[in-house]
């Protein structure tokens, strides 16, 4: 650990370098009903990208805890702004072996964010107020996703697809550089290692510890149904407003972006309460619930409604399908020993990220079946209500007394 901590610093690293990566991810879903038809591809299938995307992210989490430990997090981090740079200027090729090489990766550079993330927020976060650091971090998720739903819809018009993917690109590889001053001042060990004055880390593993441990397991199977459902709701709304309720695709990409305003500030709000008020466990379950019901109340909008009704439905749905994150994170860190937060957060993110490639693809090929947008968003609910529920029993049992 180190003996000087630097939170705001950490926060501001860590939360820019999580809001560029998921701006470059979320670039293929806002632009996939405009673009995909000139590729000769279905919007639909911007799913397909984001499985292989959270794929490759799956397994560089894997891997992260290592490199964590070897060359430091701000390094990581680094590698994995270079990574999602390289993906994006690969994606302007168009065609489908590109955009494939391009989901790799960007989901390679993905999965990286985390457990570097949560390595330095584990050492240089307030005990205190360890939700509300992770939560302000994880704000970069909806921040993100609302930079890119504002920004590559003008850039789409104003230079086309390939100036704006590329624009976006080299902005990773300017905080990547911006990043470097950082390591002396977060990481001492590390920037002493690169001048040969310390020994190399080992890895503790990460994986087999998740596995073992009842709660660190539970709690990473509910981030499954979780992650499966926040991205399906982020990587279908824009295509879902505009293919099944008729609103164009600045309208559509407004809603999105808009949306993201209140996740960012439900995502603060969770962590607030998470740190005062409400046990994490508890209050994981209580959103999941909520995340069902707010679901269902968006598959239920008719072609009819009005703007206000969609904005209400899109908001109800991105504070709680896009609120949960940080207090997830601060939960892993809290049932993590000190010094194993970068591979806790790896082995757990393994599953996260199941969900997160599971779920567009599995919602993709209901709609590539015949399915609407609406049913799959409503048999889309049932997932993060059940494991809303499992949270809640699972802490039921734990805090009942013995008879």
């Amino acid at each position: 650990m180190n003996p000087v901590t630097r939170p705001l610093l950490a926060l501001a690293a860590t939360l820019s370098v999580q809001t560029l990566g998921s701006m470059v991810l979320t670039i293929p879903s806002v632009i996939a009903p405009a673009v995909a038809p000139s590729l000769g591809l279905g919007a639909e299938r911007v799913g397909v990208f984001v499985g292989i995307a959270y794929f490759a992210a799956m397994l560089s989490g894997l891997a992260s805890g290592g490199w964590v430990a070897r060359v430091g997090a701000v390094a990581v981090s680094q590698a994995a702004m270079a990574a999602c740079a390289f993906g994006a200027f690969v994606a302007i090729a168009g065609g489908s072996m590109p955009l494939a090489l391009a989901a790799v990766l960007v989901g390679t550079g993905y999965g990286m964010i985390n457990p570097s993330s949560t390595s330095l927020l584990g050492q240089h976060a307030p005990l205190s107020n360890r939700g509300l650091f992770f939560s302000l971090k994880q704000t970069g998720v909806p921040l993100g996703v609302a930079l890119s739903g504002l920004a590559m819809p003008w850039g789409l018009h104003a230079f086309g697809w390939q100036v704006s993917t590329v624009v976006a690109g080299a902005a990773c590889v300017l905080l990547a550089l911006l990043l470097w001053p950082a390591v002396a001042r977060l990481e001492p060990r590390h920037a002493q290692r690169r001048t040969g004055q310390d020994a190399t880390a080992t890895p503790r593993p990460g994986l087999k510890a998740v596995i073992r441990n009842r709660s660190l397991l539970r709690l990473s199977m509910m981030s499954f149904a979780f992650a499966f459902t926040q991205l399906c709701f982020v990587t279908f709304l824009v295509s879902y407003l505009k293919l099944s309720l008729g609103r164009s695709l600045a309208l559509a990409a407004g809603i999105l972006a808009g949306a993201q305003v209140i996740s960012t500030a439900a995502r603060i709000a969770w962590g607030i309460v998470a740190d005062r008020w409400v046990d994490p466990a508890v209050l994981l379950g209580g959103i999941g619930l909520a995340m069902g019901a707010s679901c269902v109340g968006l598959s239920l909008l008719p072609e009819s409604a009005g703007d206000t009704a969609i904005v209400l439905a899109a908001i109800a749905c991105a504070a709680t399908v896009m609120g949960w994150n940080g207090v997830y994170f601060a939960e892993l860190a809290r049932l993590s020993n000190p010094g194993e937060f970068a591979a806790m957060a790896g082995a757990s993110q393994f599953f996260t990220f199941s969900g997160s490639m599971a779920g567009p693809v599995v919602f993709a090929e209901i709609i590539r079946h015949g399915g609407s947008y609406s049913g799959a968003y409503a048999a889309l609910a049932l997932l993060p209500a059940a494991a809303g529920v499992m949270m809640l029993r699972q802490r039921g049992r734990a805090t009942a007394p013995a008879q």
